[in-house]
């Protein structure tokens, strides 16, 4: 039940300067102190502290306004407020109680509230009077009861009913507001870390072959079409674009990884968890990002290599004729023009990623997703874990070009991608949302 000491205060003082530290106008820098275990990623898992509940200002020396500091001060006076608080409260409640006892029944309606669990005269509150006919008081002395309670302070009424399975749904928003998706996206970085490497590879092998699919169809039907618009390349693109993001949304909704998403989610923990020792930063992102490089390059290996030995691709059709092609126009971008055509695609692959991880519900997730990966797809930008398909797929079907070519191009845009999701997504993103906001 709540203590007398919190629900009777003397006249005059207001519940916020009685108790500074619940006020909701309560935004000073105020440390909190963690309990210091280790200073890798474990202690940021165990001492999360909301930042927009606690901002804390890089730099900034934490003090308290002079009416709160007041507040916070023993008290000089001979009578505390708590001591004058509880003084009330007990005389309140003695009174109570003589009035129960003094009743007809007292004696059974005391034994009656004491199985409801009703300790004191605020517990009666949450009481019905139905309640106290379940246990043996009569209706009209169970009113009595109430009615007594009523006429000695203001009521709170009863806790209605929980509402429906439905009505909770319709009451949620549909989707977090972007600086709870931030956040959201720093703690799964923190979290990732817990996870052994062969978790990470298998979840890694799942996301670049989950893509490579994705891949196959976009192959297949940009491909097949391509002879029918030769005269319409916008069109071309917009179609292959249009299907590309299918291969994406199994990724995101399988809770698969890519090392372009970990781009971000890996960097984010260096801005928003200062406690985490910089070197564990580093050692947990380096691992992250070559595990999870390496787990999608064996998935998307694996599945051109299917798609190839089973000739998912007409021989002689117009999809391999397509896929050669391209593989050549990819092996063939001058360096920077792979470095930066990288960046843009996973400034907006991460963008992506960003809105579908705000929705609620599957379709909201894959209509999230499916504009920003159109975009890339269809401006023909470079995404090192597709090309980890596409590259490969080519060579096998006969494009001219060798093992170093493909090397030549997948590295350059995998870092490309990575300055595009840091600068962009976890550097200037996070920064317009979250500012120095960080988790303890």
């Amino acid at each position: 039940g709540c203590s007398p000491e919190v629900l009777a205060m003397p006249p005059g003082l207001s519940r916020s300067a009685a108790f500074p530290l619940q006020s909701h106008a309560f935004s000073t820098k105020v440390p909190i102190p963690v309990q210091s275990q280790d200073d890798g990623v474990q202690a940021a898992m165990t001492s999360w502290i909301d930042p927009f509940e606690l901002p804390i200002g890089e730099g900034e020396e934490a003090s308290l306004p002079s009416s709160a500091a007041a507040a916070l001060e023993p008290a000089t006076t001979d009578l505390s407020m708590s001591a004058v608080a509880s003084g009330v409260a007990g005389v309140d409640e003695m009174q109570f109680w003589d009035e129960i006892s003094r009743m007809p029944c007292g004696p059974e309606v005391e034994g009656a509230l004491a199985r409801l669990g009703v300790h004191s005269k605020e517990d009666l509150r949450f009481v019905t009077d139905q309640d106290l006919v379940s246990v043996g008081v009569a209706l009209v002395t169970a009113r009595k009861v109430l009615a007594g309670v009523r006429a000695t302070g203001a009521a709170k009424p009863a806790p209605a009913p929980a509402p429906q399975a439905g009505a909770q749904a319709a009451a949620s928003p549909s989707t977090w507001s972007a600086e709870h998706t931030m956040k959201a996206m720093a703690k799964k970085g923190v979290h990732t870390t817990s996870r052994t490497d062969g978790q990470i590879f298998c979840s890694s092998f799942l996301g670049g072959a989950l893509l490579g699919w994705g891949c196959a169809l976009t192959t297949v039907v940009a491909g097949g079409t391509a002879p029918l618009l030769v005269e319409a390349p916008g069109l071309l693109a917009l179609l292959t674009g249009a299907v590309f993001p299918v291969g994406l949304s199994m990724v995101l909704l399988s809770g698969s990884e890519l090392l372009t998403g970990n781009f971000v989610t890996m960097a984010l923990p260096a801005w928003t968890h200062p406690s985490v020792a910089k070197r564990q930063v580093m050692f947990n992102t380096w691992r992250i990002w070559g595990i999870s490089g390496l787990g999608n390059l064996a998935g998307s290996l694996f599945v051109a290599g299917t798609v190839f030995a089973l000739s998912i691709l007409p021989p002689g059709g117009p999809a391999m004729a397509w896929i050669a092609a391209l593989t050549v126009k990819k092996c063939s971008l001058p360096l920077m023009t792979m470095v930066g055509k990288a960046a843009c695609a996973n400034w907006l692959v991460n963008i992506a990623i960003f809105q579908a991880s705000s929705a609620h519900t599957t379709a909201g997730k894959i209509a999230s997703l499916w504009l920003p990966i159109m975009t890339f797809v269809a401006l023909g930008l470079e995404h090192s874990i597709a090309n980890m398909f596409l590259l490969p797929l080519g060579m096998f079907v006969g494009a001219d070009v060798g093992v170093l070519d493909i090397a030549g191009n997948i590295v350059p845009v995998a870092i490309g991608n990575a300055l595009g999701a840091i600068v962009f997504v976890a550097g200037v993103q996070r920064y317009s949302l979250l500012r120095n906001m960080v988790y303890a």
